[in-house]
């Protein structure tokens, strides 16, 4: 490698910004295998709280996974500074990007704190690595301090405004189907048995849950976890320490996660009479 590729790449404050970016990457790399293939974040230090915004209804943006957004935007960020681009250009780049990224990112945590209420710590991490590198690339920039800050100020409202208005966090109702008789009769039974489903309306798993009866899960005894959900009742979910959405309670036990209604029968000892 040449003189000048090696400072390309471990050039000081360059290399950093390189380390910072593929770290990212990772990062983001990571919560998508999580998603699509290992089935849950493992070494979350927030508990259950990783797969809870990774299941949620707000880990994708138009069909398109939050991670994928996350690893396109560091392997851009990466290629930019390991670039043969001139270093004021370089920075430059460097300074605007990441300042959208912490404007994304910003918007991230902040769903995560007050619509899902659960934070992902593999999200802090993504989240305090494009601040270090927005950091890094400001103390690089060419240009007035106060200009440049004015300027990303301003991209990160503009970030947060149009996250917040593409991918809006109000409740949705969801139609529900024509129900057959098979969900009506479960339902019914559910609810005579004191059968009661615990979840958030930010949980896409809760959604499918409700999709699978149709219009007879109006039948379902069914509380909102969630404190922003309509009619919420945290205090209760609290008091029987529901830790992951959707949970049951049938015959006194607790069972986690999306059922079948074959399950559900199973479970609750239904007959199908």
């Amino acid at each position: 490698m040449s003189a000048k590729g090696k400072r390309i790449f471990l050039g000081g404050a360059a290399g950093a910004a390189t380390v910072l970016c593929a770290l990212g990457a990772v990062v983001s790399g990571y919560l998508l295998v999580a998603d699509f293939l290992l089935g849950g974040a493992e070494l979350c230090l927030t508990g259950k709280g990783c797969d809870v915004v990774r299941e949620s209804r707000y880990a994708r943006i138009g069909g398109i996974p939050v991670s994928l957004l996350g690893v396109l935007g560091y392997a851009a960020m990466t290629g930019i500074s390991v670039s043969r681009l001139g270093r004021r250009t370089k920075w430059n780049l460097l300074f605007w990007l990441s300042a959208a990224a912490v404007g994304f990112s910003a918007y991230l945590t902040y769903l995560e704190l007050f619509i899902i209420e659960a934070l992902c710590s593999w999200c802090v991490a993504s989240a305090a690595i494009v601040v270090a590198l927005f950091l890094l690339a400001a103390s690089r920039t060419t240009g007035g301090a106060i200009k440049s800050f004015g300027g990303a100020a301003a991209v990160f409202v503009l970030v947060f405004a149009a996250s917040y208005s593409i991918h809006s966090p109000a409740p949705q109702e969801n139609p529900m189907s024509e129900a057959t008789f098979y969900q009506v009769s479960l339902a019914k039974y559910l609810s005579e048995r004191g059968a009661t489903m615990y979840g958030s309306y930010t949980c896409g798993h809760c959604e499918r849950q409700k999709e699978l009866f149709g219009g007879a899960f109006g039948y379902i005894t069914y509380v909102e976890c969630s404190r922003s959900g309509p009619d919420p009742n945290p205090a209760l979910c609290a008091a029987k320490n529901i830790k992951s959405y959707p949970t049951w309670e049938i015959g006194g036990e607790f069972h986690q996660g999306l059922r079948t209604l074959e399950q559900l029968g199973q479970i609750s000892g239904y007959s199908g009479n």
